[in-house]
């Protein structure tokens, strides 16, 4: 998988919680994962190969690609539990951390990636729920 450029369907169950936080100067698509940067604190769609933390799922695409981070604000959900893709998925990866390594494919190894949540149920090879809180 590679990170993706257009917004994207992600499947959520419960209402999850939203906030809002800077962008830096990126296009940031909804039902993406999206990263605090570690040097600037602004909100961007790159996990940095690990470095920079998890924020949260976009809930609305913010385009501040062409203004200056801190133009803009995005709205992310910040828990619930949502339908990510990644790969090598088994039923055995119920209760498992995983971690981000662009901002939409997870992974099972936390070698040069993200944390982003615990494993709820396993749907496929490529696709499980994830519940997330970035508060807890």
């Amino acid at each position: 998988m590679a990170a993706v450029t257009a917004n994207q369907i992600t499947l959520m169950q419960g209402a999850g919680r939203l906030t809002r936080s800077k962008a830096a100067a990126v296009n940031l698509y909804a039902g993406t994962l999206a990263f605090f940067d570690a040097s600037t604190g602004y909100i961007t769609n790159d996990d940095n190969a690990g470095a920079n933390a998890f924020a949260g799922i976009v809930y609305q695409q913010c385009d501040n690609s062409g203004g200056s981070a801190g133009d803009l604000e995005v709205e992310l959900y910040t828990d619930g539990i949502f339908r990510l893709t990644g790969s090598s998925f088994t039923q055995a990866t119920n209760g498992d951390l995983v971690y981000a390594i662009d901002n939409y494919t997870i992974q099972a190894s936390s070698t040069s990636a993200s944390k982003v949540g615990r494993v709820v149920n396993y749907v496929s090879a490529t696709v499980v729920d994830v519940l997330i809180n970035i508060h807890g």
